[in-house]
Formats: C-alpha cells, structure tokens, sequence
C-alpha cells in the first residue's frame, strides 16, 4: 500500500505542462532482437517483452516460485507430474480489445513448437537461399516435456512427455507468453511495431537498436503491480567500429540523460561508482548472468576434440579476467550452475585448476592433435567484450598450444549465424536464467535442450537428467546436479568464466529499482515509480 501511495502522489507531482507524466528513461545495452515470443530467445528481447505480454504464471520479487497471472490457478493433476492444468481468468483482454480464451493458450504454445519446427525445415532445404531461411527457433527448446495442449472450457491442459518438475517454471517466463491468436500468424513472425499483448504495459512506440515507449496498460489484470508511471528504455549498441554500448550508457549516465541505469557499463566505470554518493540509489545483488564459452563439438571441427576443450578449461585464466578486465564487478565462477542456486559447486577448479601447461599438452599430444591449434574467437555485446576476448586469446597464445584470433560481430549477425549457420568454432556470450532452477543451467548448457547449439550430447547426462525432472523438492537433488556438472566439467563443451555481479543505479528520486530485475529473468519495469 505504500508503493501504491507513493505512486499516486508520484503521478500528481510529475505531470508536465500539457497533462502527461514525465517518462521515467532506463538505459540498457541489451537490446532485443525481437519482440514476437514465437522468435525471441535472447536476453533483450525477454526483458521487453516480460512487460508486454502475460503468462499463466509468474514471478513476484521476492518468491522466485510461479505464482498466478493470466491464471486463476495451475496445478499438475497427476502424482506422476506428466499433466498441468490451469484455469484461465475470464476477465483479460488484449491491447487491441479482443477477449483472451484458452485457445489464445494453446495457440502460444502450439505456435512456438511450430516456428521452431519451420525454421528446423527450412535450414535442412537446400532449395532456400541462406539469407532467405527462417531463423529464429524461439525458445522451443524449453518445451521438449510438451506433448500436447487441449482446452477444456476456462481450462488448459498441458500433456507432458515425461515427468517435469520445472514446468511451472516454464509456464512463468517468457517462454508462456499469450499472444492474440486473431492478430499473429502461425508461422510468420508478428512485427514488432504492432505489439498485442496483455502484459502491464502496452508499445506505443520501437526503434529497434534505439527506444521502446511504454505506455501504463489500463485494462491489466494480473499478478504485477499495474504500470505506474510510462516509461522510455533506450538501448545503447556498438555500431560497427564506434563506441561501445557500455560507454554509450555510460556517457548517457554522466550526462544525465537517463534516470535508471539498468545495463552495464565499462568494468572501471562500475569500479569507480561511489557507493556514498548522497545523489544516486544503489541496488546491488548476485545475479543469475553468467558469461560463458561454448564449443562447436561436431566431430569434424576443431573443438570435437574433447582434449582441446579440456585444454582450453585449464588455461583460461578466470582469475584474471575478473580482476584485470572486469575491476573485480564480477566473480570467477567454477561451474554452470552459478551461486545462489541449488547443486553449485567448482568442478572446473577441481579438476583444472592444478593442471599446469606441460600436463595440458601430454593430454592434446596423446588426443593426437597436432599443435598448436588454430581458431577464431567469436563475441558480440558485453561488458568490456574487446579486452576479454582478446585477454583469453592472449592467454592461450601464451601457452604454445593454440594460436588464437578474435573476431567480433554485431549482434543481429552474431545470432543467425550462432543458431543457423554454426559457422563459429568457438564463441563468448552472456547465459542468462530461463526461470529460479538448476535445470536452466543443466538441460539448457549440456543436457537435450543444446540452447547454446553446441551439439554435444551425454546418454549419461541426459539420463541423469531426465531423472532430476520428476523430484518437485529441488533440494532433494542438488547432489544429482553436482554430479552432472562434474561430468559435464570433463567433457567441456561449454565453460563458465564469470557470474555478474547485478548493480542497478537510478536517481534519487526514482524507487522500485531493487525490485527491477531477479534470477528469474523477468524485468519489472512497472515496479519503477517517482517519489
């Protein structure tokens, strides 16, 4: 009620002269790649468009638990956890008027399999031009548990092909967002200038790369404290050879250009806030974005040697990325389950940390690898993405054993070719939490999921695996997901190098930036208000 208090003298207090409230500007260098939930799957796009659009379930700060939203309740009806059912609430409608019906549902989710299904069609056809194929497979990958969806009256009904504990957790994010069966196509992508959606805010105006204005939606109804003020995000991306986005948000924060600063900036920009400063909120926690570096483990490509990704997992220097290119605002991380979430532990410093360069080239030498091996190093976006590319190539090349260039791509040539050509043998990204579990981290980075198209693929793992989906008690199986990112450190085909550590700052006068962003990957641009 406080909030709800605050929020309303907030609107009186900031009315400009013709009537409106003042946008509240947030500045972010993840800028979405789009805003279709059939396509999206990228940090940027799920931060957006977990404002746009609702789910049967969500998250509320604080309880990283599904909770209701669209729904009226979800449950699984069965002890073997293979059936959810929910019941949709009769009072939603879309940003364009139309009613939401459990065919809305069932046509989301149906729609997602289906565009994943085109794009995989179209990637094998040899009769469609490269740049003509349909690229975005969206985050069907999360909904490999799904079967079928049927309706029942209010109730939709989710048939699973195997026990999932972590469906509920699907459900709540971006993955289950309800789009308007009547406005978008079933195998097209939807334009992102027309969003329809149900969400606490509705898109009155999107620059790609540039700015989103959100407008307060009227008409929400949901889990969500309703949208209290609008609000301008404007994204900051490197264009070719010209700034990089983290001093574009840096340089708009020291122009006072921007009211929340919710990306990030350059590591020695970040070092340097004063945590005293009378003038600027502080919201600082340990976040659920890790970088990472995968491997294309086909056999036929540099890093199906698993000795050469073993090679690499000893050599990189964590420690000195953290310190000397980040300025120490991230933390080395040791495993793909990152802190604070149940089965993390350090497999990779147990099982690399004492192995020295001779140790590392008797295991390539007998893997008959011929040295040193030569690869490019793919990024994109990130904080300091330049020197950290270049810091671990330099390690390498240090070492004798590989001889390392680095190449960067923009974003919107970084994603097709990741996820459609997989023409990078070796590549470095951000890994953000689909939902608040351990799974995320497990079947998406080495199980069936291969949401990082790494190709590699465990009988063992996938095993264990499946056997974690059928425990709802997820601490009861934190031993089983250490076990698994043991396994998974000796094989290597992905390698954690740091955990973020999530600091959001904002003027004075705004509130709502601690509950702003959390682990579960939802972006609550709506908790934001002036006071």
């Amino acid at each position: 009620m406080v909030l709800v208090i605050a929020g309303v003298g907030g609107w009186a207090w900031y009315q400009t002269r013709d009537g409106e409230e003042e946008p509240i500007v947030v500045g972010t260098t993840m800028a979405p790649t789009v805003l279709d939930p059939a396509g999206a799957y990228d940090i940027g796009s799920w931060a957006l468009t977990s404002n746009l659009f609702q789910s049967l379930l969500t998250f509320i700060p604080g309880k990283e638990q599904p909770v209701p939203d669209a729904a009226e309740e979800c449950e699984f009806s069965d002890e073997e956890l293979t059936v959810f059912r929910c019941t949709l609430r009769d009072d939603l409608t879309f940003s364009n008027g139309n009613a939401m019906t459990p065919d809305d549902v069932k046509f989301s989710y149906e729609r997602i399999i289906g565009m994943a299904a085109r794009a995989a069609r179209e990637a094998e056809d040899d009769t469609i031009p490269e740049d003509e194929k349909f690229a975005f497979a969206g985050p069907a990958a999360l909904l490999g548990s799904l079967d079928a969806v049927r309706t029942d009256g209010q109730d939709i009904i989710f048939e699973l092909n195997q026990p999932d504990a972590t469906f509920p957790f699907i459900v709540a994010g971006a993955a289950g967002a309800i789009v308007d069966r009547q406005s978008y196509q079933e195998l097209d992508l939807h334009s992102d200038e027309s969003v329809v959606g149900s969400g606490p805010f509705v898109l009155t105006r999107y620059v790609a790369d540039e700015v989103a204005e959100l407008a307060p939606n009227p008409d929400y109804s949901g889990a969500a404290t309703a949208g209290q003020a609008p609000i301008t995000v404007r994204y900051f991306v490197q264009q070719g050879d010209g700034p990089t986005a983290d001093q574009q948000l840096a340089d708009a924060w020291e122009n006072e250009e921007i009211d929340v600063n919710g990306g990030v900036m350059p590591p020695e920009a970040m070092a340097d806030l004063n945590r005293s400063d009378p003038d600027i909120a502080f919201a600082e926690q340990a976040g659920a974005n890790t970088r990472v570096m995968g491997f294309n483990t086909d056999e036929d490509r540099t890093f199906g040697s698993r000795a050469a990704r073993r090679a690499v997992a000893a050599l990189i220097d964590r420690e000195g990325i953290a310190r000397r290119v980040q300025h120490d605002t991230v933390e080395s991380l040791y495993s793909l389950i990152p802190a604070g979430f149940t089965g993390h532990s350090t497999p990779f410093y147990d099982l690399y940390y004492d192995m020295d360069v001779d140790d590392v080239r008797q295991e390539m030498l007998e893997a008959g690898l011929e040295l040193p091996v030569q690869f490019d190093l793919a990024y994109s976006r990130g904080a300091a993405n330049t020197a950290e590319a270049e810091f671990i190539a330099e390690t390498l090349n240090e070492s004798g054993l590989f001889e390392v260039t680095t190449t960067y791509y923009d974003w919107s040539e970084f994603v097709p070719t990741l996820f459609g050509e997989r023409a990078f043998d070796a590549y470095l990204l951000s890994f953000a939490a689909d939902f608040p579990d351990p799974a995320t981290f497990t079947d998406n980075l080495v199980g069936p999921v291969d949401a990082l198209t790494t190709h590699f693929s465990s009988d063992t793992i996938n095993a264990m695996i499946e056997d974690t989906r059928g425990v709802v008690n997820r601490g009861r199986v934190a031993g089983d997901f250490e076990r698994i990112h043991e396994l998974a450190a000796a094989e290597a085909p992905v390698i954690p190098i740091w955990q973020e550590t999530r600091v959001t700052i904002s003027t004075t006068d705004i509130a709502g930036i601690q509950q702003l962003a959390s682990n579960s990957g939802v972006w609550r641009l709506w908790e934001l208000h002036r006071i």
